[in-house]
């Protein structure tokens, strides 16, 4: 009986694989800065960090996003966004906005 319970513990505190991870929608049109993505797309967008990328001159400041752009996600990435799908240039910072934005930028 003490086993069962320690798989449980285990079995719950365990990582889920990304494949195993809840599948976004990708339904209808979303918002991505300025454009707007439609339905099987989702928005890849740049940053500048503290002071890689900046451009003071273009209006881009530290931590700035710089750029967005709509991808169709298609099954390279097994219709999960994750920093493992290679999407973006530079350092991943991660899914946000119902896993349908990802981020790359700098330090």
């Amino acid at each position: 009986m003490r086993w069962t319970g320690l798989i449980f513990v285990v079995a719950c505190t365990s990582p889920r694989a990304p494949q195993d991870a809840p599948k976004p929608s990708l339904d209808g049109p979303y918002a991505c800065g300025p454009k707007t993505c439609t339905s099987g797309q989702v928005c890849v967008t740049e940053s500048a960090g503290s002071q890689c990328q900046v451009n003071l001159d273009a209006g881009i400041g530290p931590y700035d996003t710089y750029s967005y752009r709509c991808v169709t996600l298609g099954d390279s990435c097994g219709g999960v966004l994750s920093c493992d799908c290679q999407l973006g240039e530079g350092l991943c910072l991660g899914v946000t906005g119902d896993g349908r934005e990802i981020d790359f930028g700098c330090i």
